[in-house]
């Protein structure tokens, strides 16, 4: 796959605001009003024409209009007063010349005015010609402007406002998602962070999410983005000089892991630029970050891998636009995250792992050339989950040479991560993102063999089998999954699933994550509609400030439910999510956040109260 060719696209995340372009008299159509005499001296009167919000003032023998809505937080501007032909918005004293719309605060925007003429005694006013898609363009920057300033001051309710707006205005997901991207690589000198995952995951998330909730979950994203960012750009890198002698693609990646190895990591990136710069192809970028991440030993708990899966997955979302910023920060992960080769706890796994390690090349030979075999993946998962370590690499091998697919046993990980998970006692509650971090890795690892499947890559697969060892201490004490047909305490009914997806939003309220397993299982059960459960989880997720682990194990369960024909399979993923997300103890903020956002959008005021009737 080639790599689009719309990657220099940039954000400029430090322009000024320019003032509107001035409009031709032909340019502009007038509509009747009222009669002049409606209109009182310093008293703002509201009319909407041609869709546009105006607010009319008579002021000194003449009349001024503007757009209706305070640029700052849609005030009705009518409802304002004039004060030597200062117009004031007295929601939060944001003032504007009357006569041009210019605003006096330092950093406020513009609000739009219009002609007006008075004919025999009635007002007309001047629309412009294709205003209306003018106005609509007026919002989409104002909400990017307002977008950058969340950002940059980290307000949750900047960043939602913003959201709200660009949506309402019909900027597309793929256009916000690809602002927060850029700006999350171009303002960090970390790595890939968990604000630009969340993204990513939003992006892939899109069309298993309540579209209520869309708005919501962009914001969880930038929130996150704002917060594990300085403001502040990087300093710029870029590729090598072209010549006639470009190294080739196996010098290229011996350099490239040379100086990961290294933890080199401005070499690193001016590699991993000029792949890009050379219009190389995606697999090719995919297989040099995917052989760095597998070089060591399960590098930072599995997510250098996962993280660079998502950064692929980004990048593609939003057709490789800014991809040369974008790259990036992965590299930092690459080179500084814990390499588990160098911990004590992975000392006795080391032994065994390298001398199978060393025969990669060998082991995918073989696999490549055997017939294929279809793998029992709830069989092999039982394996996975196995004590101790030596003998499941040893049947990880055994199942690659005689033709098993990579993706078959990444599957099995999968799946062992899901029963790691459902299995997770709340006794260990410190311990949750761990077996988050197996699920999350595996489904990963999943991804990066459908996109660039190499030898070095089933390293990987041996990095996870050993860890999903390690992790069968927080399964002592076992938790207890569901029976089949058991049911709540009391055998309370439900007249509906509505019902019971309602009751399942009580239980997380109040983390009643046993009573909320047993209620998934049963909605399962009686086979009613997963869509509906799969928005009430994502729902219970985003109502809260989710961390990372919460959307990770989402994205997991539901796409491993989609790709089994099993009903055990798809029932425990959805009863790992479910776990996974009601025992976590977070905050609500962002969703009260975005929720006064989206009530000024729809022109409510937050002063009304919510239970007047």
């Amino acid at each position: 796959m080639s790599q689009p060719t719309s990657d220099s696209v940039a954000v400029d995340f430090d322009h000024d605001q320019s003032p509107p372009p001035t409009v031709a008299p032909e340019d502009v159509v007038f509509r009747e009003l009222c009669p002049a005499a409606d209109v009182e001296e310093g008293v703002g009167k509201p009319f909407t024409v041609d869709g546009n919000h105006l607010a009319v003032y008579r002021y000194e023998d003449g009349f001024y209009a503007c757009d209706n809505r305070c640029p700052h937080m849609g005030y009705p501007l009518s409802e304002g007063s004039v004060r030597d032909g200062v117009l004031i918005c007295h929601w939060h004293h944001w003032e504007f010349d009357l006569k041009t719309g210019g605003c006096f605060l330092t950093n406020g925007d513009d609000v739009a005015s219009f002609p007006v003429e008075v004919r025999d005694d009635v007002l007309f006013v001047g629309i412009p010609k294709g205003a209306r898609e003018a106005a609509r363009q007026r919002l989409v920057d104002r909400g990017m402007r307002t977008l950058e300033q969340g950002l940059k001051d980290r307000s949750t309710f900047l960043i939602a406002k913003a959201v709200t707006a660009l949506r309402e205005s019909g900027a597309t997901p793929q256009e916000i998602v690809q602002h927060g991207l850029f700006y999350g690589a171009h303002k960090t000198n970390e790595g890939w962070s968990s604000g630009v995952a969340i993204l990513t995951l939003c992006a892939n998330l899109w069309d298993d999410i309540d579209a209520a909730d869309h708005n919501l979950f962009l914001v969880h994203g930038l929130t996150q983005i704002a917060n594990r960012t300085s403001g502040s750009s990087r300093r710029q890198r870029f590729p090598f000089p072209r010549s006639n002698e470009d190294p080739d693609l196996v010098t290229l990646k011996r350099w490239f892991r040379r100086y990961i190895d290294l933890r080199d990591r401005g070499a690193a990136e001016r590699i991993l630029l000029t792949l890009h710069d050379r219009g190389e192809p995606v697999e090719t970028l995919a297989d040099f970050v995917f052989t760095t991440a597998t070089d060591f030993y399960f590098t930072g708990d599995g997510h250098a891998l996962d993280f660079a899966n998502k950064m692929f997955e980004g990048l593609d979302y939003v057709e490789w636009r800014g991809a040369h910023e974008i790259l990036r920060p992965i590299v930092v992960d690459l080179v500084s995250r814990t390499r588990h080769e160098e911990t004590s706890r992975w000392q006795d796994a080391v032994p065994v792992l390298d001398p199978v390690l060393a025969r990669v090349d060998e082991i995918w030979a073989a696999n490549q050339t055997a017939d294929e075999k279809t793998l029992d993946v709830s069989a092999f998962a039982q394996v996975l989950l196995g004590d101790d370590f030596e003998p499941i690499v040893q049947q990880v091998e055994e199942e690659l040479r005689a033709g098993v697919s990579p993706l078959a046993i990444c599957r099995a990980m999968t799946y062992a991560g899901a029963v790691r998970t459902v299995r997770f006692h709340l006794k260990n509650e410190g311990d949750w993102h761990d077996v988050a971090n197996i699920y999350s890795y595996a489904h990963g690892l999943y991804r990066a063999f459908q996109l660039a499947p190499s030898a070095e890559l089933l390293r990987g697969l041996f990095h996870g089998a050993v860890f999903c060892t390690y992790l069968r201490w927080l399964n002592m004490p076992s938790a207890r999954v569901p029976r089949e047909g058991q049911r709540l305490p009391g055998e309370e009914t439900f007249d509906s699933p509505e019902q019971m997806l309602t009751r399942l939003q009580e239980f997380a309220d109040f983390q009643k994550v046993a009573e909320a397993e047993i209620l998934v299982n049963q909605y399962l059960e009686e086979g009613h509609d997963i869509t509906p459960l799969r928005h009430a989880l994502a729902h219970i997720m985003l109502r809260e400030d989710a961390e990372l682990h919460m959307f990770q194990v989402l994205e997991a369960a539901f796409r491993h439910y989609d790709l089994s024909d099993d009903a055990e399979e798809k029932r425990i993923h959805m009863l790992a999510a479910t776990r996974y997300i009601t025992a976590q103890k977070v905050m609500k903020n962002i969703l009260w956040s975005t929720e006064n956002a989206e009530r000024l959008q729809r022109g409510e005021l937050l002063s009304d109260r919510d239970d007047d009737d």
